[in-house]
């Protein structure tokens, strides 16, 4: 297994190969529609549970991106992944944010341009990056912080069973 979700590949590297530095916040935008032009987003019903529930966090960036494809509604961690696989590639600092809110999860993005933090929730199409980062006392909207890192893996997300740390 690898040790990081967010190592870039070669052919991550040559992706965003097109992207001039530094990157702004419209550069933020530009990844994630890269990300949408190369991802299927795939129905999440009865049928597809248990393959969903046997891929949740053990994908890289790299096997995302490959693999072509994600479950709707379910897709957060590895959209931020992916996105967060880019954003290495071009060597900005990130964070992998894992949040909550009642029994549920989400993730989302934390990236520093130019020494300003900003959130992404990357896996709303139309959503735009905002100022900050969050904190226990500055909450993302209704979400609770539940921990921060390099990616899922850093934070214990290893398999579907993982998801127990999180509700505890």
């Amino acid at each position: 297994m690898n040790k990081s979700q967010i190592e870039p590949t070669e052919e991550i590297s040559s992706l965003i190969s097109q992207f001039k530095l530094p990157i702004t916040k419209d550069g933020l935008l530009t990844i994630r529609d890269l990300i949408y032009s190369k991802i299927k987003i795939r129905l999440y019903n009865d049928f597809s549970k248990e393959h969903e529930k046997s891929i949740r966090w053990k994908r890289t960036g790299a096997e995302i991106l490959n693999d072509g494809y994600v479950y709707e509604g379910k897709s957060c961690t590895d959209l931020v992944v992916l996105f967060l696989t880019f954003c290495n590639a071009l060597n900005l600092e990130t964070k992998f944010v894992k949040l909550k809110k009642e029994r549920m999860v989400h993730s989302v993005a934390e990236i520093n341009l130019n020494d300003d933090w900003y959130i992404f929730d990357v896996s709303k199409p139309d959503n735009l990056p905002m100022k900050g980062q969050i904190t226990d006392a500055n909450p993302y909207k209704e979400w609770k912080l539940w921990a921060k890192g390099i990616d899922a893996w850093d934070l214990g997300l290893t398999e579907f069973e993982s998801i127990k740390k999180i509700k505890e």
